[in-house]
């Protein structure tokens, strides 16, 4: 894969995630601005909310968890947990994001490339 492929797909998955963190506290705000589904909303929100934040960041396991205790607590929904593990993996660790990204593209497209080359390998002796 390109440089300018690997870049785009990067800043694609980025800006995937942050439109993911985004409705997911937007979502947690709402149960906060509908009182009639106030507290029983983030009981039921609280794990689902727990569960899209570790799968939009994998690494941030801790974070998920506090997304997970931030709408089961009262009164602290307005706290964009999501956008704030998003802000953490793609600004302050933005090398380090990087580079496992690039990593794991890297090593697919090696994994891609060795099977093509035994693929080919097979037909030529064939």
């Amino acid at each position: 894969m390109t440089k300018n492929k690997l870049i785009t797909k990067y800043n694609k998955i980025k800006r995937n995630k942050l439109i993911g963190a985004i409705i997911i506290d937007l979502v947690g705000i709402l149960s906060f601005l509908l009182p009639i589904v106030w507290e029983t909303g983030d009981m039921l929100w609280a794990p689902l909310s727990g569960l899209l934040i570790f799968l939009l960041f994998p690494n941030r396991k801790k974070y998920a968890i506090a997304g997970m205790i931030e709408e089961m607590l009262p009164f602290t929904d307005i706290i964009p947990t999501a956008c704030l593990t998003w802000r953490l993996e793609y600004i302050k660790e933005q090398e380090q994001t990087l580079a496992r990204f690039l990593k794991k593209e890297l090593t697919e497209d090696m994994m891609i490339s060795r099977f093509v080359d035994e693929v080919d390998q097979r037909i030529i002796l064939d």
